[in-house]
């Protein structure tokens, strides 16, 4: 999915265009890789829709970064979040 959208990003961006990334209320995990995916791409200027803190919980242990409508990317080793153990523990299925 990340190697898929920064290629077509680019391959956009030779066009000219510019890209935006699309979300279905993912969880967290899934939400930080794709929030790194639109920092590497240089023409993902249009509003990208990050949805997994309208969620009841996002498996992670702090929320990804939005302020004033901006998600920034966490400054941390790989993509910056941790998983929250005890979340998975309390929704695992049977």
């Amino acid at each position: 999915m990340v190697a898929s959208f920064i290629s077509n990003a680019y391959l956009a961006g030779a066009a000219g265009m510019p890209v935006w990334h699309g979300s279905g209320h993912e969880l967290g995990i899934l939400d930080a890789a794709m929030l790194h995916s639109c920092a590497a791409a240089a023409n993902c200027t249009l509003p990208s829709d990050i949805l997994s803190y309208e969620r009841v919980d996002d498996l992670i242990v702090k929320p990804i970064d939005i302020r004033e409508s901006y998600a920034y990317p966490a400054n941390r080793p790989g993509l910056g979040i941790e998983l929250d153990e005890e979340a998975v523990r309390r929704y695992r299925a049977a």
